[in-house]
């Protein structure tokens, strides 16, 4: 797995904690619990490869949301960690907290929006997610010229 791969990954997992639960009203907390999925990556021209991944949220005692979670494909697998902090207005921010954060940018800034999350970092140029009925669809365009790649997920909640 590649360092644009893991990265696209990370963000991508990282944004589902700004999403709400139901409906278009998004807040942070709603996705506490399991999730898990699969989709897509591409770079470049190559053929798109299948990637599966689980993610778990919870909310903490000081407000933010942690996420924990494990991607994997053919090419190999990646476990990442961050924390989710909303700021003033429609603000987020994701912090890494992995050590050494070697396959994550230190901090992620985006928008939570009415129809959609918005984030960007170190080496992603867009991380677009909106709700299709009770999944959530990731969409991660890389912002490396030299390592162009795409990534979409389809993420359910886990059954207990």
């Amino acid at each position: 797995m590649t360092r644009f791969h893991r990265l696209a990954l990370a963000l991508a997992l990282s944004a589902l904690a700004g999403v709400a639960a139901a409906g278009d009203v998004l807040r942070l907390g709603d996705l506490t619990g399991d999730w898990q999925g699969s989709g897509t990556f591409t770079r470049g021209d190559t053929e798109p490869g299948r990637i599966r991944c689980k993610i778990g949220f919870a909310s903490t005692a000081r407000g933010t949301t942690v996420v924990d979670g494990r991607c994997a494909s053919s090419e190999g697998s990646d476990v990442f960690g961050l924390e989710i902090s909303a700021g003033a207005g429609s603000a987020i921010s994701a912090a890494n907290r992995m050590e050494p954060p070697a396959t994550l940018p230190p901090l992620l800034i985006g928008t939570l929006e009415p129809d959609g999350l918005q984030l960007q970092g170190e080496g992603i140029a867009t991380l677009a997610l909106r709700r299709d009925g009770e999944a959530l669809m990731l969409t991660i365009v890389s912002g490396l010229a030299e390592k162009p790649g795409r990534m979409d997920v389809r993420l359910l909640r886990a059954l207990p």
